[in-house]
């Protein structure tokens, strides 16, 4: 038997209630043949020239796999099994066979003619299923992955970086129940591999947000198997940790042995990134919350301000009035400023004649409340408290730089202020806001930021607030200025559509039944697709990306480079 012949799994077959179409192709498999969803064929087809002896061939990606007898119903069965024995052995076999449903992907010949019924269907090659999948040929290719056949052979997968992180288009989202769908671990391979590829011209923003899963990014992994290492191998990736991480932890006043910060990172994590001078605490004084001229660099004070409003409920902005009614601020200390405020709810006072006495008051009770916080203070004259306002962190941002942001001890209102405010400070300063900044010296930026639902939600009542019109704003101008968003979440339903509809690259890890049958997005996944969602292993992922040639592709990752703290 020749070569080509053992790699003839089956034959196509058209029907009058199922034609072969443009799109769509159907095939019976050889009985001892084992195929999945995801494997990609090659058909045989008809030659681009009349009388060439050399066939054109299609690729397609299987979809679905069905098995039919010849058995009018489920009855008959029943009854040809001695009316339901089952211990009854049968004379003679049911004519049966598996048939598959399969996407096409393309021709070699760009031919788009329904493939002719009896077409061989044989196993498409590593470089032919590449091509294919439209992966082949990329500019700037940013690896995504690996895909495995049930052949055995392990293809890698890339991403295109002008698709990826602009310009063409940009932003990426991951979904994924926590946990099982290995988001995070997503997320940090594909920025790993933006570093190894591109490390001249992108510049990296990680938020930390669940105990110390992040703190330690720039350590190996001395745990990772020779399999492990083989995966970063099949990636075309050298299996290494981020480099070039600067950490920025929330300031504490009470001194935690000489590190003033209540971060969950071991001492000794800490320790050593202070001695290599790489770790800082970010604080807030007043000077950052105050408004000033469109131009300077305190233009969006007060928008900051009102990210410590973001979790309460103010349909009619009342707090948000408030703030733009301070009118100029002329604190220089958190103590002052409270009393400042406090002020403002005295009688007799102007300029808020549109806004109740009663409104003032509660909004002087919550910032009081809300900046009685370790973070809200003023610099301290020691050098050994490290202090440092995240707008000096983002200014030193450059190309091959990673600046991490550790969120994790603050309760939600503080995080949305601390996300929101970098969000603000990177876009401002690529548009040439700040001085002393040239946009070109932070290169492309990507910030990831996990749980989004917290920043974008997907209602947030007639009126979307402050940050998640900050999120828009990056998602939908972002790309053209070089400001990239990498952010995950458990349900995609959370999020606002429009952060959703602006990511050109969707990413899905396992996901709960409940969501895929209320999802939105999910409407116009095939029955198999969605089973496969719903019982991915941890390392699967689905990949939805411009450039591919169909709408998913089941890929592999490896396992982590940098030492997890959790684990």
């Amino acid at each position: 038997m020749s070569n080509i012949e053992t790699k003839i799994i089956g034959k196509v077959t058209a029907t009058e209630n199922k034609p072969t179409t443009t799109t769509t192709v159907y095939f019976w498999l050889r009985e001892d043949a084992i195929v999945r969803p995801f494997d990609i064929v090659r058909i045989a087809h008809i030659p681009k020239k009349k009388n060439s002896a050399s066939p054109s061939y299609s690729f397609a990606l299987v979809k679905e796999l069905s098995y039919i007898t010849d058995s009018a119903g489920h009855l008959a069965n029943y009854v040809s099994s001695d009316f339901g024995d089952v211990e009854a052995k049968e004379i003679n076999k049911r004519l049966g066979t598996t048939i598959a449903e399969a996407e096409i992907l393309g021709n070699s010949e760009n031919i788009e003619m329904p493939i002719r019924d009896g077409a061989r269907v044989e196993w498409a090659g590593a470089d032919e299923i590449r091509k294919a999948l439209g992966v082949h040929n990329l500019k700037e290719p940013i690896p995504a992955g690996y895909m495995e056949t049930s052949r055995g052979d392990e293809i890698s997968i890339d991403f295109e970086a002008r698709y990826l992180i602009g310009p063409e288009a940009g932003h990426l989202n991951i979904s994924g129940i926590s946990g099982l769908a290995s988001k995070t671990s997503y997320a940090m391979f594909l920025l790993n591999a933006l570093q190894q590829r591109m490390k001249d011209e992108v510049s990296i923003i990680l938020f930390n947000v669940k105990g110390p899963d992040l703190l330690a990014v720039d350590r190996s992994n001395d745990k990772l198997t020779e399999h492990q290492r083989a995966e970063w191998k099949k990636c075309g990736l050298d299996p290494r940790p981020l480099e070039n991480v600067t950490y920025f932890y929330p300031y504490a006043t009470k001194d935690r042995h000489d590190v003033f910060t209540d971060s969950q990172a071991p001492l000794d994590v800490i320790k050593t990134q202070i001695q290599e001078d790489r770790a800082f605490n970010y604080y807030y004084d007043v000077e950052t919350f105050k408004g000033g001229e469109e131009g300077n660099e305190t233009d969006v004070g007060r928008d900051k301000l009102g990210l410590l409003f973001s979790d309460i409920d103010d349909p009619q902005s009342t707090m948000e009035s408030c703030i733009h009614a301070l009118g100029e601020i002329e604190a220089e200390t958190w103590d002052n400023l409270r009393k400042e405020i406090a002020g403002k709810t005295e009688a007799g006072q102007s300029g808020k004649k549109n806004i109740s006495v009663q409104s003032w008051r509660k909004f002087s009770r919550i910032i009081g409340a809300r900046t009685d916080h370790s973070l809200f203070t003023e610099k301290r004259v020691q050098d050994d408290h490290r202090q440092r306002l995240l707008i000096d962190g983002i200014k030193d941002l450059r190309p091959g730089k990673v600046l991490l942001i550790d969120i994790a001890p603050l309760p939600d209102y503080l995080q949305c202020l601390v996300f929101g405010d970098v969000i603000r400070t990177v876009f401002d300063a690529k548009l040439g806001l700040y001085s002393g900044v040239d946009r070109k010296d932070l290169g492309k930026v990507v910030i990831f930021a996990d749980e989004l639902n917290k920043y974008a939600p997907s209602s947030s009542g007639s009126r979307d607030r402050t940050l998640t019109r900050w999120l828009l704003e990056v998602t939908e101008r972002g790309r053209s200025l070089g400001v990239i968003l990498f952010g995950a979440e458990q349900f995609r339903s959370d999020i606002h559509p429009r952060v959703l509809g602006n990511c050109a690259t969707n990413v899905y890890g396992r996901t709960n039944p409940v969501e895929l049958s209320k999802g939105a997005d999910y409407k116009f996944f095939s029955p198999s697709n969605k089973s496969s969602l719903s019982r991915m292993r941890q390392g699967e992922m689905l990949l939805q990306h411009s450039v591919f040639h169909t709408p998913l592709i089941k890929a592999r990752f490896p396992f982590p480079a940098y030492e997890q703290l959790n684990k």
